[in-house]
């Protein structure tokens, strides 16, 4: 009998590599993989690893004298300050592993401590992104953030008073850190935080932000502050109230931004914009979800709009919300429409317009608002 004719395909790490991508979305086949032959180890380890949903995963892996830390939860100022850290021969099952990983949700402060301990040492050296809750501030010695890195999120506490400037020191140690970030997402649910002293940092590859700050503005500001001059040309915000309509930064913010959308409360939408620093936002959304709103708040963003971005907006969208809204004499969304109307002319460039707004009765669409009107000289996409 002719004997069968070996794979040599197999024996091609690419190969090995792609068929283990294909199992990506399947950790246990991965894990039975990597068992089955050296061969596929490293392909197999390497897909299996690449994307890690916490840092317990890490925690079997770490030095007996870390381990030990960890069990018994000594992780207090006196005990870390004196801690000697585990020469790197301890470190080497540890780092195996790391250097694999290139996506990670850390919610832990396993991870925080681990770069504490090994202030000298990157912990993950080879991470693209990393979403981080900060459970306590960031050690100024530690690098928690590879030069690799280029996506990030950072979450602050959840629902508590917040006596320090945690988040605004982590973006500080990304700007030290990873200067090659693309996209920063910073959501923060605390009730107070405290304000920062940093200068605005530098960030030369710094394009998408998204910020979402619900309960506090004074962390919204001071983000604004410290990414006032970054070259950001998408930006995300969630928008709190702004007590008595204040903004408290003194220069305008995102020279560089083009896309520009915003879920929270007209009046602040309107103090938001009127402080951008940006010549050519090209694409603007306003989402009111929840919280009363007057006509003339609605009103005085629309001329903002117009007057700083008519002769640049190319697409905008309007959603308004379905809320109870104080103190206008008729329906809200007659009276946004009849705002609109009046400044629509100075649009020439508009070419998508959205509208989605309340209403409890018939809404009167002007004439003007068509694709034939010579109002709309470039308009290819209305959606009411």
């Amino acid at each position: 009998m002719a004997q069968m004719a070996s794979p040599h395909a197999l024996y091609i790490s690419e190969i090995l590599f792609v068929i283990s991508y294909y199992l990506q979305d399947d950790r246990k086949a991965l894990a039975r993989l990597a068992r089955c032959c050296h061969a596929f180890s490293e392909p197999a380890l390497s897909v299996l690893w690449s994307s890690v949903r916490s840092f317990s995963p890490f925690i079997p892996l770490l030095p007996p004298t870390v381990k030990f830390l960890w069990d018994h939860s000594q992780f207090d100022e006196v005990t870390l300050a004196e801690f000697q850290c585990p020469p790197e021969e301890e470190w080497r099952v540890f780092d195996s592993y790391a250097r694999r990983v290139r996506r990670l949700y850390s919610g832990s402060h396993g991870h925080q401590i681990v770069a504490r301990i090994r202030s000298e040492t990157t912990v993950f050296p080879l991470l693209r992104s990393l979403s981080l809750q900060l459970v306590e501030p960031l050690d100024m010695q530690g690098h928690l953030f590879p030069d690799s890195l280029r996506s990030l999120k950072i979450s602050g506490p959840a629902y508590v008073h917040c006596e320090d400037d945690r988040v605004q020191m982590a973006i500080a140690h990304v700007a030290r850190d990873a200067p090659l970030v693309e996209y920063l997402h910073i959501e923060d649910y605390t009730y107070s935080v405290a304000q920062s002293s940093l200068p605005p940092l530098h960030f030369a590859h710094l394009r998408a932000v998204e910020i979402s700050a619900f309960f506090d503005y004074t962390l919204l500001q001071s983000l604004c502050h410290i990414l006032s001059q970054a070259p950001v040309t998408q930006l995300k915000l969630e928008l709190p109230p702004l007590p008595n309509k204040e903004w408290n930064i003194s220069t305008p913010v995102f020279p560089a931004l083009i896309s520009l959308r915003i879920c929270g409360p007209p009046a602040s939408a309107e103090q938001f914009i009127s402080h951008l620093a940006s010549k050519s936002l090209q694409e603007l959304s306003i989402n009111h979800t929840r919280g009363p709103a007057s006509v003339a708040d609605y009103r005085q963003l629309l001329s903002c709009i117009a007057d700083k971005y008519s002769n640049t907006l190319q697409q905008l969208s309007l959603s308004l919300s379905q809320s109870s809204t104080p103190g206008y004499p008729y329906d809200l969304s007659q009276a946004v429409l009849d705002a609109f109307y009046a400044l629509a002319p100075s649009f020439s460039r508009l070419e998508t317009l959205h509208l989605s707004l309340p209403h409890n009765r018939y809404v009167h669409l002007a004439p003007e608002l068509t694709f034939e009107s010579p109002t709309w000289p470039s308009l290819k996409l209305l959606d009411f």
